[in-house]
């Protein structure tokens, strides 16, 4: 999470914090109370939160397992949040190297307590608009000898990303990464933004987190030059196999086209 759209000091009890809302609504046990009447409020306006939620969080997953199925033997996770629930480490056979980052040093912090002394799994400060603080460290350089063909995520994430960071992370990865390598992310299709999804960007507003609804057609443009890569945008309960009606609710509450993923390819 980021400091732009006032989502920092995952650690302050007194303010709510859009991480732990998320956690919470998931299920989790790392929030608050401030953290849980807010996450409340998400709610009672948007009941199919906690069922939209975990669909981004099963496309992470479900992307990531494709992407191993294609050989890829390295990641670098931008906005990672704690490593739990399927993070990559869990998912990926031994030798995987994996890097994770976020802004929030608390949250760094605790996740490298959470990865322990795995040598093949290290967790960066970073702002995921600003990925060059990753992608031209000596660090990454030593951790993937060199090795330029990765597995980027940026996912769940671009919707709390104004519209120049999204395009100079797209920038400047493109230019880091080596042919073939790919980018998996989701977001939703706000080519309308309906009153139920008024009410939810209300409440996000009211506790200084900025949200970004756009057309997916405008995210893949922000994104280029990075290309999208087969089967293109689908449906998140596509892409992980589920018969779910989230992506209609989320149509029929908010408008739009609902959430989908898609993984892109240099």
């Amino acid at each position: 999470m980021s400091d732009y759209n006032g989502v920092s000091g995952i650690a302050d009890s007194s303010k709510p914090n859009a991480g732990r809302i998320y956690d919470y609504i998931l299920g989790g046990n790392h929030n608050f109370e401030v953290d849980r009447q807010v996450a409340q409020m998400i709610l009672e306006v948007t009941p199919f939160a906690p069922q939209m939620f975990r669909t981004i969080r099963w496309f992470f997953g479900e992307a990531v397992r494709r992407l191993l199925d294609e050989g890829f033997d390295k990641f670098i996770d931008f906005a990672s949040g704690l490593p739990t629930m399927d993070h990559i480490h869990e998912i990926a056979p031994k030798g995987t190297k994996i890097i994770y980052s976020d802004i929030d040093p608390v949250t760094v912090a605790y996740g490298q307590e959470i990865i322990g002394e795995n040598p093949n799994v290290k967790y960066m400060h970073c702002d995921a608009g600003e990925p060059e603080k990753v992608l031209h460290s000596h660090f990454i350089e030593d951790f993937f000898n060199g090795a330029r063909k990765v597995a980027l995520g940026f996912n769940g994430i671009t919707w709390f990303i104004p519209d120049e960071k999204i395009r100079h992370f797209c920038e400047v990865s493109y230019e880091w990464a080596a042919s073939g390598s790919r980018v998996y992310t989701c977001d939703n299709d706000a080519t309308e933004v309906g009153e139920e999804a008024k009410k939810f960007l209300s409440i996000y507003n009211k506790i200084g987190v900025d949200v970004y609804p756009r057309s997916l057609e405008a995210l893949e443009e922000m994104m280029r030059p990075w290309k999208v890569a087969s089967p293109g945008w689908r449906p998140l309960e596509e892409w992980i196999g589920l018969d779910t009606n989230v992506s209609q609710q989320v149509i029929e509450g908010w408008s739009g086209g609902g959430f989908k993923g898609v993984i892109l390819e240099k």
